[in-house]
């Protein structure tokens, strides 16, 4: 199922979690990681059960300042039960308005009424479950008197294996929300350092529980339906940030391993920085409408091969005026004398080959290893 591209900036978040395993000086030290790596949300809750909630009452004001002055947009999962945290009431949101946070995530427990109200009372956005949410939960909050633009939707992440979302609920949720002009976020897991006490990864959607942190943030940007990508697991590995970091809505990237060492023509066209899939591409692969316009020299023929889902080839000169053509194949294909295989892509990111629609932009990185760790 596909979706309209989104063109809009796409945001990178972590989470954070006071009160459990890791000591406030750590979670400041990745914290400016993460500034470091381009990062500007924060993601933290108030009412985790586990915690401890001494301990979480005396830290999360420093951490919440201390990312705020950073430029990180913060965000808490907020209950009931976190109003009688902070001595907080309905009537007196005094102490839950000075922890200055930029957007609460009312998950449970408040009306309609009362999600307005602590809205107006702490100026914060309010975000939405847009895992759960329904239309009626979303009428509800409107007709309350609380317009679109204070308001903003992130879905769930899952701890336990198997509880993750399908990718088919996840466009139905997130294109309804969409529809309504309320951004959308979501997760996805570190599989370096996963969270206890599971160390399965927290992912909204269960087909990334087992995909690299890049594939799955790739995966979400090429749907077209979230404007924000954020770390479920705290305390994700650094390469993986500075992975994440750098994955757009502009151009998709793929990695791929050579079958065999590239002649000097065939790299020329492979590994340009930018290809387009044609507006008319056929049935069974996606066409670069500029790889013939790069070819310099002759594409000598090699031995034939196969052409499986996620094959790279390159027509040859025996294919005449068609010598050059780049196709990223989608469906298995027989060999062809006159086809070049130079390349397949790794198994992590045939995931994404989906996402090559007419007018797609793609490129390719070379890699040694069928499947990294990141």
């Amino acid at each position: 199922m596909l979706s309209k591209r989104l063109t809009l900036p796409l945001s990178k978040g972590i989470s954070l979690f006071l009160g459990l395993d890791h000591e406030l000086a750590d979670c400041l030290s990745y914290l400016e990681k993460a500034r470091q790596a381009g990062y500007d949300r924060l993601f933290t809750s108030l009412h985790i059960p586990e915690a401890n909630a001494a301990a979480l009452l005396s830290q999360c004001q420093e951490l919440i300042t201390t990312a705020r002055q950073s430029g990180f947009s913060v965000t808490a999962d907020i209950s009931p039960a976190t109003l009688d945290l902070l001595q907080a009431s309905m009537d007196d949101l005094t102490p839950l308005k000075k922890l200055g946070l930029s957007a609460l995530r009312l998950d449970y427990g408040f009306a309609a009424h009362d999600i307005v109200r602590i809205a107006k009372a702490t100026g914060a956005i309010i975000e939405l479950n847009a895992s759960t949410v329904t239309s009626n939960e979303l009428s509800a909050v409107s007709n309350a008197g609380l317009p679109p633009h204070r308001l903003q939707a992130c879905h769930n992440y899952y701890p336990r294996p198997e509880t993750g979302l399908s990718y088919e609920l996840f466009v139905q949720r997130s294109r309804f929300l969409r529809d309504h002009g309320i951004p959308v976020l979501a997760f996805i897991p570190s599989l370096v350092q996963p969270r206890a006490p599971l160390y399965s990864g927290l992912p909204t959607l269960e087909i990334h529980r087992g995909h690299s942190s890049l594939v799955a943030a790739k995966h979400l940007a090429a749907s077209g339906l979230v404007q924000g990508i954020l770390f479920g697991d705290p305390f994700a590995a650094e390469q993986e940030l500075y992975d994440v970091a750098k994955v757009t809505t502009e151009c998709l990237e793929l990695r791929f391993v050579a079958d065999r060492p590239l002649t000097d023509a065939e790299a020329a066209i492979v590994l340009a920085p930018r290809h387009t899939n044609r507006h008319d591409p056929g049935a069974y692969a996606a066409r670069s409408q500029e790889a013939r316009l790069l070819r310099r020299s002759a594409i000598t023929a090699a031995r034939p091969l196969a052409r499986p889902r996620g094959s790279i080839t390159l027509d040859n000169e025996d294919y005449g005026r068609y010598q050059g053509e780049l196709q990223l194949i989608l469906q298995q294909l027989p060999a062809d004398e006159r086809v070049n295989v130079v390349g397949h892509v790794i198994p992590d990111d045939l995931l994404l080959l989906d996402f090559i629609r007419p007018g797609q932009p793609f490129r390719f990185v070379q890699v040694n290893t069928e499947r990294t760790s990141l």
